[in-house]
């Protein structure tokens, strides 16, 4: 266990959306158009399902550690998180001078830039050209000296699998059976693994409202209002390299957390 959570009863919270996604995928080539990408909504049984065309796009939902759903947002995965998936789907870096083919999407950060100061405030983003968050700020104060793999960039990102998980589910597909010509319709529903779920931890006491003192407690309230996926780099010993990419970002209308307060991110990528 890692030292930050020793002592510390960790309050699990309940999953309260279905295990099976159910998208519609549409048969021709191409990526979503935003008004195609604005479709991913989540029905009345609590399963999500999605516009014409599906590309690489994602689905995040915000609860506190009681369970209770705070938010339920679209994240959007960035440019340079694309050109990522491209370089994995290639196994080489190809003509883009930076290569990302030893990156992992392993780390989430958070922060309190993703909203206007407005009374009511309003989102700011997420937009393409994103490189990071608004105002990412420290988890986690990580521990003095080597590398920390749990709290990396000064205690900026989390790994996501410190308190979390990420696991590969199955999603329903409405596909073309190639049965109109035996009178069928034509439809049949299959099962695919073709959904990420990352489950992430921000713990009671986590997160601080302004630059932090070493040593001190953190400042609170945090005002959380976004959150990003990151893919880091990591050297030939499985070790963080120190490099890290924004993957997709989301935002949110503003939450206040006070030091008894902790949140759990649902988010799922459907590719």
């Amino acid at each position: 266990m890692n030292k930050y959570n020793e002592g510390k009863n960790m309050e699990k919270v309940i999953h309260l959306d279905e295990k099976v996604l159910a998208p519609s995928d549409n048969h021709k080539s191409g990526l979503m158009s935003a008004s195609e990408k604005s479709e991913i909504l989540s029905d009345d049984s609590g399963k999500l399902r999605s516009g014409l065309q599906k590309s690489v796009v994602g689905k995040p939902k915000v609860y506190d550690l009681k369970g209770n759903l705070l938010a339920d947002e679209e994240n959007l995965v960035v440019l340079v998180g694309r050109e990522y998936i491209a370089q994995l789907l290639a196994i080489r870096p190809g003509d883009n001078p930076n290569d990302y083919t030893n990156y992992k999407i392993t780390h989430f950060g958070v922060g309190d830039g993703g909203t206007t100061n407005d009374c009511p405030p309003t989102t700011i983003g997420p937009f393409d050209d994103d490189i990071d968050l608004q105002n990412r700020v420290v988890i986690r104060e990580p521990s003095a000296g080597g590398v920390e793999p749990d709290y990396i960039d000064d205690g900026k990102l989390k790994r996501i699998e410190l308190d979390g998980e990420i696991t590969i589910v199955q999603e329903n597909h409405t596909i073309n059976d190639g049965n109109l010509l035996g009178g069928g319709t034509g439809e049949t529903v299959v099962q695919a693994y073709t959904a990420i779920r990352y489950t992430m931890y921000l713990q009671a006491g986590d997160a601080n409202a302004n630059p932090p003192i070493i040593g001190e407690p953190m400042d609170k309230p945090f005002r959380f209002n976004e959150a990003g996926l990151y893919a880091v780099e990591y050297d030939s010993n499985g070790n963080p390299t120190g490099n890290y990419i924004l993957f997709a970002r989301f935002t949110t209308l503003d939450k206040w957390l006070e030091d008894a307060d902790g949140i759990m991110i649902e988010w799922y990528i459907l590719v």
